[in-house]
């Protein structure tokens, strides 16, 4: 197993968490919020994210399409050329 027992065993037992700094300060009533400042955000800004989401989406998108063109081009070609 070499070194990987050791750090699998800190992974099942999460015993090194308690170390981290992140964790520093938790009550029993951060629990819900598991620490996370909630803060308010404008609409704008919130207008903002969904367009870069949405612009991130559709290029996401275009990249699958050709990437799928392009394997089901090859995919006739290797039919064509195992044929002829």
């Amino acid at each position: 197993m070499g070194g990987y027992g050791h750090n699998l065993s800190n992974l099942l037992k999460n015993s090194r968490r308690k170390e981290r700094k992140a964790y520093d300060g938790w009550t029993e009533s951060d629990e819900d919020s598991q620490a996370i400042k909630v803060e308010p955000i404008s609409e704008e800004q919130l207008q903002e994210i969904r367009d870069k989401l949405k612009k991130q989406r559709q290029a996401l998108f275009r990249r699958r399409l050709i990437g799928f063109g392009l394997i089901m081009l090859s995919v006739v070609g290797i039919i064509v050329y195992t044929s002829i």
